[in-house]
């Protein structure tokens, strides 16, 4: 079944599917509608999450383990895959087909595919999944689509931005759904339940943070530890939500650091001249195998968000950034 994200919560209500396939060219995206699911999942008794992060040497066995050997004791739980910007090759796609002809039960098996190629999101895996479960393929955000999605955040926290607060809005963070949400989350802060007009936006965006989320971006892509570290304690004091910013900024330069270890280019990456010559200059010191540790890592951090796991979030985000 295709389901638009805006049905997602409606749908939800009714029931939970046992696969869901998410494609979208942005982590935030994809996150929102992760959180639906496995907010429903919680409620359904799903108490475990195992996340494979996908590459061109994964080994699918385990997706094949999992459906031969069912738990005599009904134990529900998630099984996350993430696609790194490319599909799952042939063993994978025979695999997922595979796994759709006889699913586990007490499975939820999660797709994620970020910024895969048009050919990957209409392959026959992706119609396999789809026939028998949900496939959920959020297109990229245009300047209309935009100020409603922002809108719809604004609502989530409670507060209403005017027309021209949301005009300037978009034209001051350029359409980066990061600096975007950073800034309306401050806004709910500040201004709690109002209705933002364009003076309020004003002083908002003029009495910006010390540190942005992307002062963390660059520290940590550049591996200056120090400076990565004191902004993320910055900005854990100034209430930015772990999950809502941090873990989709980590997942974003990750992203980001794969894709030119694998290419040995920059091409199609957006940003400023320093920073892509930060992402060029750590995409050689740092091996792929580390990039996908960090994956895993900030894996078992969200799941720890959303209740799966046990740990302080903020203490393995710290961690993760003074390791890498």
């Amino acid at each position: 079944m295709k389901l638009t994200e805006d049905r997602l919560n409606d749908v939800l209500k009714e029931s939970l599917d046992n696969i869901y396939v998410i494609l979208a060219d942005e982590s935030i995206l994809i996150e929102e509608n992760l959180e639906k699911i496995y907010a429903k999942a919680k409620q359904e008794g799903f108490t475990e999450k195992n996340t494979h992060i996908i590459d061109s040497q994964s080994n699918w066995e385990f997706l094949s383990s999992n459906s031969d050997n069912l738990d005599l004791f009904g134990s529900k739980k998630i099984l996350e895959v993430k696609l790194l910007g490319q599909g799952p090759g042939v063993k994978g796609a025979n695999s997922l087909k595979a796994y759709s002809k006889s699913p586990d039960p007490n499975t939820l098996l999660v797709l994620i595919g970020e910024g895969l190629d048009r050919k990957s999101t209409s392959s026959a895996w992706v119609k396999a999944l789809e026939k028998v479960g949900t496939l959920i393929s959020i297109a990229p955000l245009s300047s209309s689509s935009l100020k409603v999605w922002i809108k719809n955040k604004a609502k989530e926290l409670n507060i209403e931005i005017m027309q021209e607060a949301l005009q300037l809005l978009t034209e001051k963070t350029e359409g980066n759904l990061m600096a975007t949400l950073q800034e309306i989350r401050k806004l709910s802060l500040v201004y709690p339940s109002e209705k933002i007009d364009l003076d309020k936006m004003k002083k908002s965006i003029t009495g910006s943070s010390k540190y942005s989320i992307f002062d963390f971006s660059n520290a940590f892509v550049s591996r200056n530890t120090s400076k990565a570290v004191q902004v993320l304690e910055s900005l854990k004091v100034e209430g930015t939500p772990e999950t809502l910013i941090i873990i989709w900024a980590l997942t974003r330069e990750l992203n980001n650091l794969f894709k030119v270890s694998k290419s040995g280019s920059t091409k199609g990456i957006w940003g400023p001249r320093n920073y892509l010559d930060s992402l060029a200059k750590t995409s050689k010191e740092v091996d792929r195998y580390k990039i996908l540790k960090a994956y895993k890592r900030i894996a078992y951090i969200d799941s720890c968000i959303k209740g799966f796991n046990k740990q302080n979030p903020w203490l393995g985000i710290r961690e993760l950034t003074l390791s890498f």
